[in-house]
């Protein structure tokens, strides 16, 4: 009867040992699964990163053409005459001037 229960305890202890175990691993699994492919995972650490760079090089691309804007700014206020002669790339003219527009067709007839 002692040897009996003896291994029916020694059985239960096997089992609970064997369920705490599986338990432990599959606690691990889940854990590093989340570790990588999770929503905070490595994967996502690592798409942002990739992100963080390509907006920074963005960002010094625009500064870098903030500047030459304002460079020209700077040397369109200091310099009239390239003002004006801006404006006019653009078709603005001085008030009571005219502009005329001539076709540019081949005109080879003789």
């Amino acid at each position: 009867m002692r040897n009996v229960r003896r291994h029916r305890v020694q059985q239960d202890k096997k089992r609970r040992g064997l369920v705490f175990i599986t338990f432990g691993i599959l606690v691990l699994i889940y854990l590093t699964l989340n570790l990588v492919i999770g929503e905070n995972g490595l994967l996502k650490y690592i798409e942002l990163n990739r992100t963080k760079s390509k907006l920074m090089a963005e960002t010094v691309a625009i500064k870098g053409q903030v500047k030459d804007i304002s460079s020209q700014m700077e040397l369109l206020k200091n310099e009239p005459h390239l003002f004006e002669e801006s404006a006019r790339e653009y078709g603005l003219t001085k008030e009571g001037e005219l502009i005329f527009k001539f076709d540019e067709k081949d005109d080879s007839r003789e």
